[in-house]
């Protein structure tokens, strides 16, 4: 068996800064921040990721927030995907405020650290999307995967092929469960195998359902990424 590690910033949702934008409320984030899942006393939990080092426990930082009686009570999301969902129907104001309260009072380090903050290496980093509805996979996203041992003028021919079809994207599935893992999280080989092939993937989250939608409009519906 080998392992895959991936540093954790390419374990964490990255939000577009078009979504930590200020809101109709007048709240907006202190610091720019991701979001992930991590394992926290062994269970999987929802962590914001700030300064790319420290995790915070989204559900007991928000138990701390509510206990302010100014702020009211909002249930945390159970995981990523339904993080997602309710982002934009006012969830972000609370993970706004979150982050606000623990950064305007100084409890991300020494003495006054809230002990909902963790360092990225305590913690065993999950996939930010566990199970994921449907993914989506690009084939031939660089001119030398357009025909793999093909000679030179072969090569030459598909490159050029595709670059007049670079229009039509070619798409493939892959399972939702059992295609992802966390960092550090182990590769079991298939038997009789001594390698595996690798590449550096960037996948993109969708956030909000659509049909027929067109390049221009296609950010609208982006959630965040992922390396």
């Amino acid at each position: 068996m080998r392992k895959i590690f991936v540093f954790v910033v390419a374990m964490a949702l990255f939000i577009p800064a078009a979504l930590l934008a200020q809101g109709p409320t007048g709240v907006e984030s202190a610091e720019p921040f991701k979001v992930g899942t991590f394992n926290i006393h062994g269970v999987p939990h929802v962590g914001i990721v700030l300064r790319d080092s420290l995790v915070i426990d989204i559900e007991v930082a928000n138990m701390a927030l509510e206990a302010n009686p100014e702020y009211a009570k909002i249930p945390m999301p159970e995981d990523m995907l339904e993080l997602i969902g309710r982002y934009d129907y006012g969830l972000k104001y609370r993970l706004y405020e979150i982050v606000n309260d623990i950064v305007d009072n100084n409890r991300l380090s020494g003495s006054s650290r809230a002990d909902f903050v963790y360092d990225v290496s305590e913690l065993r980093i999950r996939p930010p999307i566990m199970y994921p509805g449907k993914m989506m996979n690009a084939a031939v996203n660089f001119y030398s995967h357009a025909c793999e041992g093909c000679s030179a003028e072969e090569l030459a021919q598909r490159t050029q092929a595709r670059k007049e079809d670079r229009g039509i994207p070619y798409l493939f599935l892959k399972p939702g469960r059992g295609a992802v893992i966390g960092s550090g999280d182990q590769v079991v080989m298939p038997y009789g195998r001594d390698r595996i092939e690798w590449e550096v993937e960037l996948a993109i989250v969708m956030g909000r359902t659509g049909k027929y939608i067109s390049a221009t409009r296609a950010y609208d519906h982006v959630f965040g990424y992922m390396v």
